[in-house]
């Protein structure tokens, strides 16, 4: 950029220089005649610019005729000897010699003169201007112009600085806020930021709560595998104790060992996707019953009787591994509690699929119900368990917009839960 300013600045100085010794050249001209052929008079001392009457004084004029040799010089003129460019006559020249170790400027024109006789002589008018003025003079201007455009290149660069930390404000407080995320100390990113990094942060904050959430489920699935694996196992415990025939215990063996496998498989799905919301009509009928005659093994040392009452061929649009769960779950916690009876229902009501499971147990008082149904809390700490299977139900039903009840049971006397299913 100097260097085309400065370029630009010196194009402009050489035009006005150029138009000034032109303008010399018309004066001297004005006072030149030719008084007979190849005779040129000019005064000595010629009224025009002082200088060129002042010993070198920079300004300065020389007269060659055609065959180049000089016919008048100015007072001021100190170099004599000059070479004459090619040019043809009435086209003015602007020239750079160097003379004497000295750079100037050579103005040159070349001039027809017709005598009365119609005689052509031509003259070379040569005027020279030393280029010292002219040095000094960009010198200045370019060491002026590196000033300004320092200080302008300060200036840009302190804005640039300016705008980038403006810029990079927003990024360096999400830095920092991450930074917290990181250390515990908040939960989210939850500063103002620009609608143009909002769209990030807003990204991230949904990444940040997706992979708590993935960790908790992780951690409850860990929980709810140890949970539903409780039941498969006792069953098989139960039928060593009791010192069942090979046959049987093979076959029931065989049979609780399929359950833990799709428990554990189930357990992984949801671990990874969370409940997974199907349209699968399943039989509730086959599946009740196996629990049933799961858990009446279980807990026939306890004595329970465990009756179901379902309607044939009533199907329920959910998986089979979430069926189980929370069939299994609440059956479970039905015999814990119970005195002695426990009964299953299931039927279709008004467009609705409602599984019922009762107890003759104490029952469970409205004061608790809601805290019941969350994970850790169980009704009394002197019974075996890990206040987990409720927490688990109520997840799988809120995940299938279905409701779960609990109220007084009207026929045994303790606690009944009802869930109860949209059908589709």
């Amino acid at each position: 950029m100097s260097v085309v300013l400065l370029n630009s600045y010196k194009t402009g100085i050489r035009q006005a220089t150029f138009e000034r010794l032109t303008a010399h050249f018309y004066g001297l001209l004005s006072v030149s005649e030719q008084l007979e052929k190849d005779h040129l008079f000019i005064p000595e001392e010629p009224q025009l610019d002082q200088r060129f009457n002042q010993y070198a004084s920079g300004l300065s004029a020389l007269v060659f005729d055609e065959t180049e040799t000089l016919v008048w010089s100015s007072i001021s003129a100190n170099h004599k000897e000059v070479k004459l460019p090619l040019s043809l006559p009435g086209t003015p020249m602007l020239y750079d010699d160097t003379l004497n170790g000295e750079d100037y400027f050579k103005f040159h024109f070349v001039t027809e003169w017709e005598s009365e006789q119609g005689d052509i002589s031509l003259y070379h008018f040569v005027i020279l201007e030393n280029k010292r003025a002219f040095n000094q003079v960009v010198k200045a201007y370019r060491n002026q112009l590196l000033v300004w455009l320092t200080i302008l290149a300060i200036s840009l660069l302190l804005i640039l600085v300016l705008v980038l930390g403006w810029t990079f404000k927003p990024i360096r407080q999400m830095a920092s806020e991450l930074d917290k995320v990181k250390k515990g100390l908040s939960d989210k990113l939850g500063g103002a930021y620009p609608s143009e990094v909002q769209v990030l942060t807003d990204n991230i904050n949904r990444f940040i709560v997706n992979e708590r959430e993935q960790s908790k489920r992780y951690k409850e699935t860990l929980a709810n595998l140890a949970h539903s694996l409780k039941t498969p196992l006792a069953v098989m415990q139960t039928a060593l104790q009791n010192e069942t025939n090979s046959q049987e215990l093979a076959r029931i063996s065989k049979e609780q060992l399929t359950r833990m496998d799709q428990i554990v498989g189930y357990q992984l799905q949801r671990a990874t996707s969370g409940p997974q919301v199907m349209a699968q009509r399943i039989a509730i009928e086959p599946a009740v019953n196996k629990l049933v005659a799961g858990l009446t093994k279980v807990y026939a040392d306890k004595g329970i009787s465990i009756r179901s009452e379902v309607e044939k061929d009533l199907y329920i649009s959910l998986s089979e591994g979430d069926l189980y769960e929370i069939c299994g779950n609440l059956l479970d916690n039905a015999c814990k509690w119970a005195n002695g009876k426990v009964f299953v229902a299931a039927k279709t009501q008004d467009n609705k699929t409602i599984i019922s499971i009762e107890d003759d147990g104490p029952g469970i008082p409205k004061k608790v119900q809601d805290a019941v149904l969350s994970r850790g809390k169980r009704l009394d700490e002197t019974v075996e368990g890990q206040g987990i299977g409720m927490s688990v139900v109520k997840e799988i039903i809120e995940a299938y917009k279905a409701k779960i009840e609990i109220e007084k049971s009207t026929v045994l006397g303790g606690a009944q839960i009802n869930l109860i299913f949209k059908n589709q």
